[in-house]
């Protein structure tokens, strides 16, 4: 990022989303006093943001989806391990000498650790394999009720056993999780097939993606993910009615949706839709809004789910795509659109 960028003392917005930008943000940008709107998202920027109006008061949309960015910002962690290693730096030969003997024994137990695992290379291997299971878990938001840990998922679902499965989808199953705080989850366990590995691990991709960086009443909230090779998942807040289509299938629960309800139900999927159309940077697309992917909970709010194959609309890109949704809820200009560009290319290859 060019340090002279900061000479310009009378810019208002600067944006530099999307330009694969790596590094610090020099420190001249803290001259930047006039600078009302900034956007860095989307590079590979680190280290502390500036200091003034404009980086502090930021939307996380505007700093999200960089490398290890940090400072006094919505969405960002506090630089205090960076003014630790200015401590240490300003700190006498005393540092010197406890880092020496930090080094000398961090060697030993290197030595004692290699003659360990080769007495016991089984024992070790067991231990290694558990611990990458449990690191393989990841928080996004923190859990109403306290922090989200792996070994309460797996416990709550008895290693996701049958008996806890509430639905069935493309790409995986989904289970109830009651966890020891008696709070419930919903979780997403991805199918583990070599035949469609690549579609399944496009869709996991692709809901860490898109929820990571949305908060919206009307959508269903991410708490967390686990990406290993002996279980991918994801973990949703539970919505306790289900599907639309569950509820329109149970006559009982189909009497109580009355039209205030129905109405109610359109506003929350219109809500959520508008929200990731104009509100997100980019843009999303769900691209599969039917009765299986829209929950309702106790009120029957409406919860958009299921972003499997959601695309984020990058800008000066192009965002042509194949085909992707639930036939009988696309609208039919949209095959009649996607089989007139279809055949507009194909003949366009052939002269």
């Amino acid at each position: 990022m060019a340090p002279e960028l900061g000479q310009l003392r009378r810019l208002e917005v600067l944006n530099l989303s999307h330009n694969m930008l790596s590094g610090l943000i020099p420190t001249s940008f803290s001259r930047l006093q006039g600078l009302a709107t900034v956007d860095v998202s989307y590079n590979k920027l680190e280290g502390p943001i500036p200091d003034i109006k404009a980086f502090c008061e930021a939307p996380f949309k505007a700093i999200r989806n960089n490398s290890n960015l940090c400072g006094n910002a919505t969405g960002l962690e506090a630089c205090a391990a960076l003014m630790k290693n200015k401590t240490v730096h300003k700190k006498s030969p005393k540092v010197v000498i406890l880092t020496l003997f930090s080094l000398l024994g961090s060697l030993l137990g290197l030595i004692v650790g290699f003659f360990f695992f080769y007495l016991f290379p089984k024992q070790k291997k067991e231990k290694v394999n558990g611990n990458t299971t449990k690191r393989c878990f990841r928080e996004v938001v923190r859990c109403p009720d306290g922090e989200l840990r792996y070994e309460d998922i797996i416990e709550a679902t008895e290693e996701f056993d049958s008996k806890y499965c509430i639905g069935t989808g493309g790409y995986g199953v989904v289970y109830k999780a009651v966890l020891p705080s008696e709070q419930v989850l919903a979780v997403k366990k991805f199918h583990q097939t070599p035949e469609v590995e690549m579609s399944i691990l496009k869709a996991f991709r692709s809901e860490i993606d898109v929820l990571m960086g949305i908060r919206h009443r009307n959508i269903v909230k991410l708490y967390g993910f686990c990406s290993h090779a002996k279980h991918s998942f994801l973990v949703y807040e539970f919505v306790e009615r289900g599907s639309l289509r569950k509820v329109l299938n149970d006559e009982e629960q189909a009497a109580k949706m009355d039209w205030d309800k129905r109405i109610n139900l359109i506003k929350g999927v219109a809500n959520a839709l508008s929200y990731m159309h104009h509100d997100c940077s980019p843009p999303i697309i769900h691209r599969d809004i039917s009765s299986n992917n829209v929950l309702l909970d106790s009120e029957y709010e409406a919860h958009v789910s299921d972003f499997g194959t959601a695309r984020l609309l990058m800008p000066d890109s192009s965002n042509w795509t194949s085909f992707a949704g639930t036939f009988g809820y696309t609208a039919p200009s949209m095959y009649l659109s996607f089989n007139i560009t279809f055949y507009s290319r194909l003949v366009y290859k052939i002269t």
